[in-house]
């Protein structure tokens, strides 16, 4: 279990999903991958369990680029949360052959996330995932707070 944390919200995620998106991400080598966060927040809201991914089928990809079609509703994240409990928290991506830090393109992608009627998720988590053509390198969690993306310690 790896458990990170920001101000007074911890998070929790098993090794074995990182490993998976890991996994996924070197599959598509040396294009980026990624996809959307699923979890749920503790009653009193300071800590965030994340228990499940999705991958995105409609996107376009390249060594230094992940877009995905902007329509959140195809997943149809009502149904997941009826049936699991779990519901849409942020996006995960690789970055092949770099940092696990976010860029202005994903601080961008972030802040539209959050700003989204439709979604009405104001805190939204970003996993990067820096990726070598047959490993993980490195991982950081981000939480877009105020305008920005804060990473987990």
């Amino acid at each position: 279990m790896i458990v990170k944390k920001y101000k007074n919200l911890q998070l929790y995620v098993e090794c074995t999903l990182i490993e998976l998106m890991a996994n996924l991400a070197i599959y598509h080598y040396p294009n980026d991958n990624g996809g959307f966060l699923l979890g749920y927040y503790s009653d009193n809201l300071t800590k965030l369990y994340i228990k499940d991914f999705l991958l995105i089928d409609k996107y376009d990809s390249s060594p230094v680029g992940f877009k995905r079609e902007l329509n959140l509703k195809v997943h149809n994240f009502e149904k997941i949360f009826r049936e699991t409990g779990l519901y849409y928290i942020g996006e995960w991506h690789s970055h092949p052959n770099a940092t696990a830090w976010y860029s202005l393109t994903d601080l961008q992608a972030m802040d539209s996330i959050a700003s989204c009627n439709t979604v009405q998720l104001h805190n939204p988590i970003l996993l990067i995932l820096s990726m070598s053509s047959n490993k993980l390198l490195d991982f950081n969690f981000f939480l877009f707070d105020e305008g920005r993306l804060a990473v987990y310690e």
